[in-house]
């Protein structure tokens, strides 16, 4: 019984504070995902099209999992190209189920991007999107104090009110640009522009805050000397988003032969939280997999048992060219000088 009791107190300290401090007063921030390469059109949009051949991408991810399923998130997109008028079109969605279920975020978007060659080097992609989101709050899963009994360890009634409506569907925009060429990579996007209020309660409106992502990368080939070479290639990248007072910065690099992938990167944040992302994964000519694990090295620390992320993508047609996109890119194990 007393240990009962110390479960259900404490279960009833975290809806509690879920329900104040989510719900009513702190500024939701929209899911992170560490395989960034791996569904590019939810970073930006612009991303849509430039497979340039059919695009279905899948996502799943676990985050503190030692937390009784705080943060479970479902991802998957569609995007493609169409050359009659030089323009990407792309759907995503995404589920993200906080709490065991308490509270959910239900996005869907459709994109499109316009393909803009700027010369025979750069290829500049400028998009729009826009959607709807849906948060629901399963209030019957909901414990306050004042519905616990600390002698019997029951849970009794409580006196807290519940919302008029459990569910809130607002309109959703983005827009974005992308730029590269063989060897660089480069973009800007934001999202939520409308700032829309994701409230379940109105009396307390709360605004979604704009998000803004910047992004960077190079493709850096390497070769041993010889006149047959293996050849290798390196990509660092970084990563800066800014939504409401948030701010993190991810940093790192992946490498790619004969279709094998691994990438380290670190990620800050402005509650100095820093984390670790190792990746490894596998590249074919027209599915890609890969499987991440984020540590906390601050904050939770490694008591919430990380972070797991398992990703699959396919390309619906064989592209028939080389790829620009280093993800895409599968170095050869012999080069010819």
């Amino acid at each position: 019984m007393l240990r009962k009791t110390k479960h259900l107190h404490k279960k009833a300290i975290i809806t509690f504070c879920f329900l104040t401090g989510w719900i009513f007063s702190l500024s939701a921030q929209d899911p992170y995902f560490s395989q960034f390469f791996m569904n590019p059109v939810y970073m930006n949009p612009s991303y849509s099209g430039t497979m340039k051949v059919p695009r279905i991408g899948i996502q799943y991810r676990n985050q503190w999992p030692a937390f009784n399923k705080a943060y479970t998130t479902y991802f998957a997109s569609f995007d493609t190209y169409l050359p009659k008028i030089s323009s990407g079109i792309g759907l995503l969605m995404y589920q993200d189920v906080q709490a065991d279920g308490t509270y959910t975020q239900s996005s869907f978007k459709a994109i499109y991007s316009r393909e803009i060659r700027i010369n025979k080097d750069w290829t500049m992609y400028g998009s729009l999107s826009a959607g709807a989101q849906m948060n629901a709050l399963n209030f019957s899963r909901l414990l306050f104090p004042d519905g616990l009994d600390a002698i019997y360890g029951i849970q009794l009634p409580s006196g807290e009110t519940m919302p008029e409506n459990n569910r809130r569907i607002f309109p959703d925009f983005g827009a974005g640009i992308l730029m590269y060429n063989g060897k660089y990579f480069f973009g800007l996007a934001g999202d939520h522009l409308s700032e829309p209020n994701q409230s379940i309660y109105s009396e307390f409106p709360t605004a979604l805050p704009r998000k803004f992502t910047a992004h960077f990368e190079v493709n850096l080939p390497w070769h041993r000397p010889g006149h047959w070479r293996k050849y290798y290639s390196f990509n660092p990248n970084i990563i800066i988003q800014s939504q409401g007072n948030e701010q993190n910065i991810t940093l790192g690099v992946y490498a790619n032969r004969k279709g094998f992938s691994l990438g380290l990167w670190t990620r800050q944040t402005t509650r100095k939280s820093t984390d670790i992302i190792a990746m490894s994964g596998f590249m074919g000519k027209q599915m890609k997999t890969a499987i991440t694990y984020d540590t906390n090295l601050r904050g939770v620390g490694l008591r919430s048992h990380g972070s797991v992320e398992i990703s699959i993508s396919f390309l619906l047609k064989d592209p028939g060219v080389k790829s620009i996109f280093p993800y895409y890119e599968i170095p050869g194990e012999w080069e010819v000088r």
